[in-house]
């Protein structure tokens, strides 16, 4: 007997796809279906310059209520007047000078947000100073290639002297502890100040930082920086870990060099700093270079992600097992590479290609 069109082994084949996506799950809503972003509750901590001003005016497009803070509180003018000039009411904007590393200030951001909307969703945690110093030459000591005179390693470099003076000992010293105050108390304090607030008063609420390639990968110009940035990380990373069930979704998140003014900054002013993305030592890496509206849209995108878990296999029966869920990234790098890179950092690939190309990338070409 000829086998009937409805028995055909090719009438099964075309039938699994069918039957998988009537299996499959319902993809779980997005935190927008749990908070309008018209009704988001936002507090930006460090919103004068940079991403935290880019997320400002994004928020403000949404019409959500958003609370900027900085030090400098002429620049958070600005920022709400810009804010203003794309729709939001004035009523939904606070503008709130404070610095992160006070906790006087930090105490009176949260009483003023709790005072005038009850409590506060999204937290972003963006305040942060950069250092583009070689540490040793910060410190007034120079690191050269020797044809004579060589240290009794033999090493090709060898350094201008046996150690720095006081004064570039406390050059150092400065330019540690200024970073460290903000990028790494700074958040500490943040943290602690604002996540039982954040808990006790949102349907869903999130925290985000903004961390650093730098953080994860070693790179030459960064180690004071990388160093503090690291640290505060961590603290996240930790907190996140000590608060599980909490119902905050904490995502950090790990840009690489973004195409803004920050660099040009230093512990102790607003300009002076050194921006590679304006010397002539561009190589391969400028296809990395982040664009501001870039960064904005991946935050905003990580943290519109359900923060409940979602199946890893989305087929029944994996699908009903809970242990096969996962929640959404807790960190994300950008651009993807740097993930790569943070995960083969320690491997021959490390020091082959990712080391030397970071030499190169700024600017110590000449070195091995």
């Amino acid at each position: 007997m000829l086998n009937s069109p409805l028995t055909s082994p090719l009438w099964a084949l075309l039938a699994f796809p069918i039957l998988l996506r009537l299996l499959r799950s319902k993809p779980l809503p997005s935190r927008e279906t749990i908070i309008s972003p018209s009704e988001e509750r936002v507090v930006l901590l460090g919103a004068s310059s940079g991403v935290g001003r880019d997320l400002a005016l994004a928020y403000a497009k949404r019409g959500a209520k958003v609370c900027i803070v900085a030090r400098r509180a002429d620049a958070l003018e600005k920022v709400k007047i810009q804010c203003i000039d794309l729709g939001i009411p004035q009523d939904n904007i606070l503008v709130v000078p404070a610095d992160i590393t006070s906790t006087e200030d930090l105490i009176n951001v949260r009483e003023t947000v709790r005072k005038e909307w009850g409590g506060l969703d999204t937290l972003h945690i963006l305040a942060g100073l950069p250092s583009t110093s070689i540490l040793m030459e910060l410190a007034g000591i120079k690191l050269n290639r020797q044809d004579v005179d060589r240290p009794p390693s033999n090493a090709p470099l060898s350094f201008s002297a046996i150690g720095p003076d006081q004064e570039g000992l406390n050059k150092v010293a400065t330019e540690a502890r200024a970073l460290s105050e903000v990028n790494y108390i700074g958040t500490i304090l943040a943290l602690t100040c604002f996540l039982p607030l954040l808990a006790s008063t949102s349907k869903s609420p999130a925290l985000h930082h903004l961390s650093s390639v730098a953080a994860t990968v070693p790179a030459p110009h960064r180690v004071i920086y990388a160093a503090t940035k690291a640290a505060g990380l961590m603290a996240v990373e930790s907190c996140r870990v000590e608060c599980e069930g909490s119902g905050v979704r904490f995502f950090s998140f790990c840009p690489g060099t973004i195409d803004n003014e920050f660099r040009l900054k230093t512990a102790t002013s607003q300009t002076g700093g050194r921006d590679e993305t304006k010397l002539p030592i561009k190589h391969k890496w400028e296809k990395l270079l982040l664009s501001p509206q870039r960064v904005v849209d991946l935050i905003l995108y990580n943290l519109s992600l359900s923060p409940k878990p979602q199946p890893l296999i989305p087929y029944p029966p994996f699908s009903w097992i809970k242990y096969f869920s996962l929640p959404p990234k807790h960190l994300v790098h950008a651009p993807w590479q740097y993930r790569l890179a943070m995960m083969v950092r320690d491997t021959p690939i490390g020091w082959l290609y990712i080391e030397p190309g970071a030499r190169r990338k700024y600017g110590l070409i000449g070195k091995p």
